[in-house]
Parts: C-alpha cells; sequence; structure tokens
C-alpha cells in the first residue's frame, strides 16, 4: 500500500465500499510471503459484485499465475474469507 492511500484510510477520505468481493492472494517478496488482494478496495477500486465472478477471477488469476501466486481465495469487503473458501481454496503450486 502506498503512504497516500494509507493517509486517505487513515484520514477517512478513501471510498469505503459496503459490499462485493475481492480475490486475496499471496507472493514472495524477497525472503517474505506477502498477502495481497484485487480489486484495491483502499484505492477506491469498485469491488466484484457477484461471488461466483470473483471465484471465476481467481480461478483465472491462478491458471496464469502458477507458481508465482499461492493460497489464492475470494474475501468480503471487510476482508473477511467467504464461507466454505477452505474447500475453494486454489494453493496454486
Amino acid at each position: 500500500m502506498k503512504m497516500q492511500e494509507a493517509l486517505a484510510v487513515i484520514n477517512g477520505t478513501c471510498i469505503q465500499n459496503t459490499s462485493g468481493y475481492m480475490v486475496h492472494f499471496e507472493h514472495v517478496e524477497g525472503a517474505h510471503l506477502v498477502s495481497d488482494y484485487f480489486p484495491d478496495r483502499h484505492a477506491g477500486e469498485p469491488l466484484i459484485e457477484d461471488e461466483n465472478a470473483a471465484w471465476e477471477l481467481a480461478v483465472a488469476f491462478a491458471t496464469r499465475t502458477r507458481g508465482e501466486c499461492i493460497n489464492i481465495y475470494v474475501v468480503n469487503f471487510n476482508f473477511t474469507p467467504v464461507l466454505g473458501y477452505q474447500h475453494r481454496k486454489i494453493k496454486n503450486r
């Protein structure tokens, strides 16, 4: 996250989506495993409206990033994993 994005969150000036879904994933950055997601809620990007559409994007993303990104699954607007995500999580190794 960029500093100006973090300040927007802290100051309450970023657009707060109160519904929708995001795709969560992890990737290696240096010697660390880093969590990330898309779309970027804190940057004000519109979230994915439908959970099934989010899962379809997760599968497509996993296919294109095989070996680069792992532990791919769908979260809601509050960054909470959706119900049943454990059974659908894409390990992508």
